[in-house]
């Protein structure tokens, strides 16, 4: 079992100061799953936790485990987190300094309260505070649709349920046309990650219900990323919606971006009885492909976003705490109250930078376990340029598209926000109005209204929804027989919040899509890529990190000279789409332990520019792969072992993250070895090489060359006009041959 990580002071005191702590109270204990919270100790006091004895004694003396006795120190609020508990156990908390016990049962996952427990609450328009299973109180925001009341009767509505400022209980219209009209921004007013429920939906027609993640903003408890109490808290939060008489139907959808998607996924797996659907976007598969993909902590956005949340899981008021819970900490008692947990939060940073293999800290946070769990419908979106969350959760694509017949995916090139795009929100709004509304899709004025702010200068093309004019039987029939997956190519850049749509479409089955081959190319002696191995060979190169930018910004750079080795096809005599993962097997030798290694996959066209296509990275010393469950182009690292190079060449095998390109005839394809960094807007890796800057070399030709595999599909279709340079996440460079000719 471990106790909650305390954090720094979240107001100047002393640490065993009770000043700017919650209002007292009498000494509690709360249950949760895996976990036991007790508060009102004595803080800075001694706490034990002691599991309880069982009724006999026989078994008492046959698990000398209940013997044992956690000792921890209550923090300043005279709170404390005991974690990892046996579920099921019955536990004593004792404070050392006053003698005062309780003992508390720890919850069990999947025993669910009953509905009686659900409709207790009743909620109104507006901040409310609803109950979860082990006593900690969600704030939750009712929203009508733009232009209703609750009052006017039942309303189709969804859930959206973040640890950004969600719950924030202003309007965030009003919010948005002040600040376009240089007005200050109300801190009581949701912000911009949430528009997709606090905004958007609403003007669809839809009440929305934004509920705030436990340890932020209003709501009680301490935060600890994707754990199994949030998880659940999303099906509690669901039940206790649904509940309600303004809800049509009796049941919710879910919808939101980014951290609004991530929920969705743990949520529907936990299967609350009345959702509906959910409508991830840009969400992720495993939180390790993030914080540390290939094995490499990524220390831009990664590190950056989970310090952001460590911030936002401060006790309010304090800089970092969200907005609206420091406007209103001072006057809303149950705000106050809900901060007592606060110094308790998970240290998110320790977790990303003490643990170099997937350990359980890591596979609790895998969202792909939970996708496979999911029963309801899913409309989700993702983007192979994804400059935050990646491509990554494609390789968990099947997962999804096989945990029930009603998931379809809208995968498409561009970044992060470019989910929110015309052709994707056309269908995501005819996909709730099916399978949450209950009726055929339907025109939404409000929407049309508000298109050129929401989509730029895309707004022109926003199609009418599709289905109108008929049944709600047959329009669901239809939407169902619709491909499963959507695969959009070449987003053109755009300085709207939305983007614009992709220049071509490939609809496919699954993903990959069914009939796609792997393609191998070798790389080879003078920087070839060519079909065939070819004789025996090697090249090396300086792996210095700090020889470009750890990002790009304006200008994506090239690699200089001997920091980095390029191979380059012959010109391709006909188009070839790639649509899929890809993977690079390199031989590699190195004069040092351990190297980081980043292969590039890029277009040269005819007119000599360079265009970005995706990359992958991996440290060496993580390299173990399961073979039996490996394929060509997805090398199924296990990440639960460390093993320094060995001398001479070792197998190293980088995952590059899935895209789908057209290549076009007469251009060449290239990769490119080197090391981390440079080929990213916002991530960024914490480089092994970055002191050491080894010599790597790669073993090219001969019995066991290096190679890169590609999923690719039959070109036809293809438009013949090349895209303009610098599309969405795939920025142009003049190509600039490397050192050894590729």
């Amino acid at each position: 079992m471990s106790v909650g990580a305390v954090l720094p002071p979240a107001a100047p005191a002393a640490a065993d100061s009770t000043a700017g702590a919650p209002a007292a109270a009498s000494p509690r204990v709360l249950a949760g799953i895996g976990q036991i919270y007790a508060t009102g100790l004595t803080p800075g006091g001694g706490v034990t936790l002691t599991k309880a004895r069982p009724a006999h004694p026989w078994f008492w003396r046959q698990d000398r485990r209940d013997a044992r006795v956690t000792t921890a120190v209550a923090d300043r609020f005279g709170s404390i987190a005991f974690r990892d508990l046996t579920q099921g156990g019955t536990y004593v908390v004792r404070d050392v300094e006053t003698g005062w016990s309780a003992r508390a049962t720890v919850l069990v996952e999947g025993q669910n309260p009953p509905e009686s427990f659900y409709r207790a609450t009743t909620m109104h328009e507006g901040l409310n505070y609803i109950p979860m299973r082990d006593g900690i109180t969600l704030a939750a925001t009712v929203r009508p649709p733009v232009g209703r009341s609750l009052a006017q009767g039942p309303v189709p509505t969804v859930v959206e349920y973040s640890g950004y400022g969600v719950a924030a209980p202003h309007d965030a219209l009003t919010d948005l046309v002040n600040r376009k009209l240089g007005k200050p921004p109300d801190p009581l007013a949701p912000t911009g990650e949430t528009y997709v429920g606090s905004l958007l939906l609403r003007l669809a027609g839809y009440a929305v219900v934004s509920v705030q993640l436990r340890g932020t903003g209003c709501s009680g408890g301490e935060a600890d990323l994707f754990d199994l109490p949030s998880a659940y808290d999303g099906y509690d939060a669901i039940e206790t919606v649904a509940a309600q008489d303004f809800v049509l139907g009796g049941k919710v959808g879910m919808v939101g971006i980014s951290f609004s998607a991530f929920s969705q996924i743990a949520t529907a797996g936990t299967r609350p009885p009345h959702l509906a659907a959910i409508a991830p976007l840009s969400f992720l598969g495993r939180f390790w492909d993030v914080g540390r993909p290939g094995g490499i902590v990524n220390n831009g956005f990664a590190e950056g976003w989970l310090r952001g949340r460590q911030a936002s899981a401060e006790p309010a008021p304090s800089a970092g705490a969200l907005a609206y819970a420091n406007a209103l900490v001072e006057t809303d008692p149950v705000c106050r109250g809900n901060q007592v947990l606060r110094l308790q939060t998970r240290d998110a940073i320790t977790i990303l930078r003490s643990q170099p293999t997937m350990a359980p800290d890591y596979t609790a946070r895998d969202f792909t376990r939970w996708m496979a769990r999911i029963e309801v419908p899913v409309f989700g979106a993702l983007q192979f340029q994804d400059e935050q969350t990646s491509a990554y959760a494609m390789l968990a694509a099947r997962t999804l598209l096989g945990a029930n017949d009603r998931v379809w995916l809208n995968l498409s090139s561009g970044e992060h926000r470019d989910a929110v795009n015309v052709g994707t929100f056309v269908d995501l709004l005819a996909f709730l109005d099916i399978f949450v509304a209950g009726h055929a899709p339907t025109i939404k004025p409000l929407i049309y209204f508000a298109a050129p702010v929401i989509f730029g200068n895309d707004h022109s093309s926003l199609p009418l929804p599709p289905y109108l004019f008929l049944d709600h039987d047959s329009a669901r029939r239809q939407f169902e027989s619709r491909p499963r997956v959507s695969i959009g190519i070449e987003r053109p850049e755009s300085s709207a919040p939305g983007g614009t749509r992709t220049r071509w479409q490939i609809a496919a089955s699954t993903w990959p899509p069914d009939g796609a081959t792997i393609s191998t190319m070798y790389l080879g002696d003078g920087g070839t890529l060519t079909p065939d191995a070819g004789p025996a060979a090697q090249a090396s190169y300086v792996s210095d990190p700090t020889a470009r930018p750890r990002t790009y910004g304006p200008d994506w750079t090239a690699v200089p000279d001997g920091v980095g080795l390029g191979f380059v096809s012959a010109p391709l005599t006909t188009d070839l789409v790639a649509a899929g993962p890809a993977a690079a097997d390199l031989w590699l030798e190195s004069t040092s332990p351990d190297t980081d290694v980043q292969v590039t996959v890029t277009e040269v066209r005819p007119d000599g520019s360079e265009m970005l296509v995706d990359t992958g990275v991996q440290r060496a010393s993580v390299r173990h792969v399961d073979e039996a469950a490996s394929t060509p182009t997805v090398p199924q690292m296990t990440f639960d072992r460390i093993e320094p190079l060995a001398a001479g060449f070792n197998e190293v095998r980088v995952q590059i993250m899935p895209f789908a390109h057209a290549f076009r005839s007469g251009s060449r394809i290239r990769v490119v070895v080197a090391p981390v960094g440079g080929d990213h807007t916002a991530w960024a890796f914490d480089a092994v090489d970055a002191t050491t800057r080894p010599t790597n070399t790669i073993r090219l030709g001969g019995a066991s060359p290096s190679s890169v595999s590609f999923t690719v599909l039959d070109g036809t279709g293809v438009p013949t006009s090349l895209p303009q340079c610098n599309l969405s996440g795939q920025p142009c460079r003049d190509y600039v041959a490397a050192a050894n000719g590729g």
